[in-house]
């Protein structure tokens, strides 16, 4: 939940105020209003005198949320009771206004779940599935179940549904595992956690599940040990060894394999719905969404972004303090949702997401198709990508294109698998990625991902920590998996005062793009003020003379750890060399220091033998990442003062209680 209307309300209009300055120096300027309401409803299914032909009245309260949704009027709001809602809310209408707004949220400290999923009770019936092939393999007990058409609401059955639309032709199907973009939608949960889909019956009784075998070794770089996946990935985010479930390929029957016991001893749920909340005609403004928890849809591998919340191309949503959990593609959509279809007029304005909590999203937590005014704030992003289809090029956990104005402060991203932390794709201008934590991502990527950009963006005050490569022993996209920010034929980008570390391959990794026309040439990049530390094979790599970087800060590097590639050769440099071969770094140093950050615990352990220079501040950036002001002379990295504490709590979420 929320405290008020949240930090960036206060701070409208105050262009000089350093956590909200964009990179084209001017503020961020919110258009929310305090609200006041005129009428509100009530929805509670637990009482007895709930009646979606009632009034509506705390007294005689909605049975159904959707109910109020098809009511409510510019001005409105609906507050709901505790419980579980299993239906996806289709609103009829937006508010006219930032004062008559329509507003969603759950009663006060009340726990509201509304779940594309049904639960299968009865007709469930047992079976045998072979361990083997031979006569005298053993057997595994199993259940089947047939998926009705009653049983999908919408007549939508996820079950009968490719995860990926079309034929992906993209895709190199000689090098690319196809399973996970052919398996269905449908999820299957019971008693809460996830069960492991796979692709052949037989798989259900093997002695393993499917997925990469484990490390012989924990895998060590410069001295630290790194996670490994060793397990499907559906254990790894809340799955239990044994649970699997195979999908008939009609779509019409689902047989699965307990942990242990019979049906009628678990709650078994299968996702019904491909979205939760979305509105039922595209362009809808001036809609709030409050404290809510959503949960299971089974929906589509972007594109199209077609999230388990949706604002359907709406403009001026508030959507804060909810938790979005367990889609098979996409959490949240925030502007057109596609490429090429046709948008709603003011798709994307002035979206406000704050304070959230989006996890378990097969392949993006947040999606947005051209947004413009954008304030991401406040939020907890974590255990997205789990689907494995990285290859499909749409997944991070948060994926925007043509982005115009956003500032995108003070989330947490972290336990990201086969995905991008954040990744700003094609014709954004103009954003800022200020005082994050993104940390513990596995891909074939980076951490930070910005592609084919020509305009300024900057990324700054944040902390980007463990990246791995998650082909280990290929180069992943483009040479650049495991990196913490991947500069993708893009110009003009600002990286200062970050802290970068312990990545597979490079802090910063750059590239053009000869294959694909009016892209970025990689020039005009400048990177000030960072430390960069434990990188296995680079801290900095520049592809021509016409880029800047100076203050930053090297620590634990390899040898020849700042590159310089062209088309005719390759250089691997130290800082001695890279300052005095190309001029680059001259108030830059090296420093012998210890520093760690657990992604779990939001800690980092920092101390130096000697102190830190002190650099001029860059671009303006004098507040750090808890928002203190430092001055036109600060140290390199995210904090003021590293130096005041051993261990520093880097949550830098202001606006949650």
């Amino acid at each position: 939940m929320m405290l008020g209307l949240g930090r960036g309300v206060f701070a409208q209009g105050l262009a000089a105020a350093s956590d909200n300055r964009l990179p084209d120096g001017s503020g961020h300027v919110s258009w929310e209003q305090p609200l006041q309401f005129t009428k509100t409803y009530y929805v509670d299914n637990k009482s007895q005198k709930a009646d979606d032909n009632g009034p509506g009245t705390s007294a005689k309260p909605f049975r159904t949320i959707n109910k109020a949704a098809q009511v409510l009027q510019p001005g409105e709001r609906v507050v709901i009771a505790a419980g579980t809602y299993r239906e996806c809310v289709r609103p009829m209408r937006g508010g006219t206004g930032a004062t008559r707004m329509i507003s969603y949220e759950a009663a006060p400290g009340a726990q509201v779940i509304v779940k594309g999923s049904e639960i299968l009770k009865e007709g469930w019936e047992k079976e045998s599935v072979a361990m083997g092939r031979g006569p005298q393999s053993g057997q595994v007990t199993a259940w089947q179940h047939e998926l009705s058409g009653k049983l999908f609401p919408d007549a939508y059955n996820p079950f009968a549904l490719a995860s990926a639309p079309g034929d992906r032709s993209w895709l190199d199907t000689k090098s690319v595992d196809m399973g996970p973009y052919f398996r269905r939608r449908g999820l299957v949960f019971v008693d809460g956690k996830p069960l492991e889909p796979v692709e052949q019956l037989r798989e259900l009784a093997s002695a393993n599940l499917p997925g990469p075998p484990p490390p012989t070794a924990a895998k060590v770089l410069n001295g630290l040990p790194t996670r490994v996946r060793t397990a499907p990935i559906m254990q790894e985010v809340g799955g239990t060894p044994d649970g699997r479930f195979w999908v008939e390929n009609s779509g019409t029957g689902v047989h699965v394999r307990l942990p242990q016991g019979e049906p009628a001893d678990h709650t078994i749920e299968v996702t019904t719905r491909e979205q939760v909340f979305a509105p039922s005609q595209k362009g809808l403004g001036f809609i709030r969404v409050k404290g809510i928890t959503f949960q299971h849809a089974g929906n589509v591998i972007p594109v199209p972004q077609r999230g388990l919340v949706s604002t359907a191309g709406g403009n001026h949503w508030i959507i804060e303090g909810n938790t979005i959990e367990w889609a098979n593609g996409t959490g949240l959509d925030i502007g057109n949702g596609d490429w090429n279809g046709p948008g709603a007029p003011n798709a994307g304005l002035n979206q406000i997401i704050r304070g959230n909590t989006i996890r378990y999203c097969g392949v993006e937590a947040i999606g947005g198709m051209g947004t413009k005014n954008t304030l991401i704030e406040d939020n907890l992003i974590e255990w997205c990508g789990w689907a494995d289809a990285e290859r499909a090029w749409e997944a991070g956990a948060v994926k925007f294109h043509r982005a115009q104005n956003m500032l995108f402060r003070r989330n947490v991203i972290r336990h990201i698998r086969h995905a991008n932390a954040v990744w700003f794709d094609s014709g954004n201008v103009n954003n800022r990625i200020t005082s994050n934590v993104f940390a513990d991502v596995l891909t074939v990527s980076a951490a930070v991902h910005i592609e084919v950009n020509l305009q300024e963006n900057q990324i700054d005050n944040n902390v980007i920590w463990d990246v791995r490569n998650a082909e280990p022993g290929t180069p992943g996209q483009r040479g650049c998996a495991g990196s913490g920010i991947f500069i993708n034929a893009s110009d003009r980008v600002v990286i200062a005062q970050n802290l970068i570390g312990r990545c597979d391959n490079s802090g910063v990794f750059a590239i053009i793009r000869e294959d694909r026309a009016g892209t970025g040439t990689a020039t005009g990049n400048k990177i000030f003020n960072n430390i960069f530390s434990h990188c296995g094979k680079s801290a900095v790599v520049f592809l021509n003379t016409r880029n800047e970087a100076d203050g930053n800060l090297y620590v634990s590097m390899p040898q020849g750890y700042l590159g310089f590639t062209t088309s005719d050769s390759k250089q691997w440099l130290d800082l001695p060399a890279w300052r005095e071969t190309h001029g680059w770094d001259k108030n830059g140093a090296t420093a012998d220091a210890q520093i760690d950050f657990n992604p779990d615990t939001l800690e980092l352990t920092m101390s130096s033998k000697q102190p830190l220079p002190t650099v001029s501040a860059f671009n303006h950036i004098d507040n750090d990442l808890f928002g203190k002001a430092t001055g036109a002379t600060r140290l390199p990295g995210p904090l003021a003062d590293p130096s005041a504490k051993a261990v520093w709590k880097l949550d830098p979420r202001v606006s949650v209680v």
